[in-house]
């Protein structure tokens, strides 16, 4: 078999040496066309990954000075082309199209990709272009948690029903309501910084499935290199945050797309998120609300695909639920409330049952669930008679209480309080309740912890962007001999 062309698919992919034959059309146009549109976005980061592999292999003295200085040049070059690169699936994945590359433009292009595997380099640049992608996300959900305290701690005494079952449960504030999602992101942001520490460790220099024979210098390394190559506990992990940020997106999603129907009335969104119709001139679609939520059920599919296969392609699904994270602060920052329609909506006192079945458990004799049934029979018999619960005499509760067994008479005002929903709340003052001196506090560790996430989190973003730079000033002196 003639030897292939310099440049040539033939030539990057090694047909003529272990393979005899070039691969078959029905495969580049399918599982090759796959992987290479995947990859765009690690251009960036497998040229850093490789420009750091050629000077340190020429600093070890395994790559002679001369065709070294002329690969990196090439190398500079082609990461400065950036979007302007165009991978073509017939040279494989996005390393051979960069070798396919330099085979064209440089002689020294024999002593890429030394002593190391092609799945070493994209693995390195997958950890690079993940722990962006972790910052990014993380710094979502800080500005969604900030958005969420900032509209929370105007609303700690603005009364609505809180639901179960889309049932009116209990009273409860909508800054209260509202602080309640932001804890969950601050258990995402707790699982990402613990992910990112794993993310920052380092495949490079470990060159193949045991490790280089040339000595390579490794800093902050993976310790085993076979496990360095196939990491899929951590593109599991990667998703997994990514569902759990994205779930959490998905339930406030759920809640407000309710809440801003004319059947609830309690929020009312931007028009800058909505949609109109375009049969009905009444509607405004809540499609941000819709976008997220879909958002969610799409990376939940993946996750299952990325649990299957282990492979390395989520790095842009933390994308998706950082955007996700942005579009919803911006809701909630820009939407308004009605406390009127909400307070309204707690009238009827339903929402205070539990709280009158505690009291009377409280301060008469009877055990709690005596107390309960006490208050379900009289709901039950006010509902047939066309009554609400506030419409509740003392004496009718009084007669109740003692035809269920109790001795001692009905405290004066506890009915008034217990059917009180700005009572129901005050009431509520233990840790993690519904007291508005409660949820203040809350709110107020909940805006300390996300200041301390944004400070760590901007702090590694500046850390890796002055060593990209470093490493591009040190590539650059390298080519001019001056390193």
């Amino acid at each position: 078999m003639a030897e292939a062309a310099r440049g040539s698919p033939e030539a990057v992919l090694e047909i003529g040496n272990r393979l005899l034959e070039a691969p078959s059309e029905r495969l580049v146009a399918s599982a090759f066309a796959e992987e290479v549109s995947g990859q765009d976005e690690l251009f960036r980061h497998l040229g850093l990954v490789v420009l750091a592999h050629c000077i340190t292999l020429t600093e070890q003295g395994v790559i002679p000075p001369a065709p070294a200085r002329l690969l990196v040049a090439a190398l500079i070059e082609l990461q400065q082309a950036g979007s302007g690169f165009v991978a073509e699936a017939g040279f494989g994945d996005l390393y051979t199209n960069r070798e396919a590359y330099l085979t064209r433009v440089t002689p020294a292009v024999g002593w890429f990709g030394t002593s190391r595997a092609r799945r070493e380099a994209l693995t390195t640049a997958y950890h690079l272009s993940l722990r962006e992608r972790l910052t990014e996300l993380g710094l979502a959900l800080v500005r969604l948690g900030r958005a969420i305290v900032t509209v929370a701690e105007t609303h700690v005494e603005s009364v609505m029903p809180d639901y179960t079952y889309l049932q009116a449960a209990q009273p409860t504030s909508f800054g209260r309501y509202l602080s309640g999602f932001a804890w969950p992101a601050l258990r995402d942001l707790q699982r990402l910084e613990a992910l990112y520490v794993r993310v920052d460790l380092c495949p490079a220099g470990c060159g193949s499935i045991n490790g280089s024979v040339a000595f390579q210098d490794r800093a902050a390394p993976l310790a085993h290199a076979r496990d360095a190559m196939w990491q899929a506990d951590l593109t599991i992990e990667a998703i997994g945050l990514a569902v759990a940020a994205v779930v959490g997106l998905d339930r406030i999603a759920e809640d407000l797309m309710s809440f801003a129907t004319a059947e609830f009335g309690f929020v009312r969104l931007s028009d800058r998120h909505g949609r109109a119709s375009k049969i009905m001139p009444q509607k405004r679609n809540p499609f941000v609300l819709a976008f997220v939520r879909g958002g969610a059920n799409r990376l939940i599919g993946e996750q299952a695909g990325v649990a299957a296969s282990g492979r390395m392609d989520s790095r842009m699904l933390p994308y998706v639920a950082a955007q996700a994270a942005l579009l919803m602060a911006e809701v909630i920052t820009e939407l308004s409330s009605d406390n009127e329609r909400a307070r309204a909506a707690i009238d009827d006192g339903i929402t205070c049952a539990s709280d009158l079945a505690e009291r009377l458990c409280l301060t008469l004799d009877l055990d709690f669930r005596t107390a309960h049934g006490v208050v379900g029979r009289l709901i039950g018999r006010l509902e047939s008679e066309g009554r609400v619960l506030a419409s509740l005499t003392e004496a009718e509760l009084q007669v109740a209480c003692r035809n269920a067994g109790a001795k001692r008479p009905l405290p004066d005002g506890l009915l008034r309080s217990a059917l009180d929903p700005a009572c129901c709340l005050r009431a509520r003052g233990d840790v993690g309740g519904a007291a508005p001196r409660e949820v203040v506090r809350q709110i107020g560790e909940l805006a300390c912890a996300f200041r301390q996430h944004e400070e760590r989190l901007r702090a590694a973003e500046r850390h890796y962007t002055v060593a990209e730079q470093r490493l591009i000033a040190e590539a650059l002196a390298f080519t001019e001999g001056t390193a």
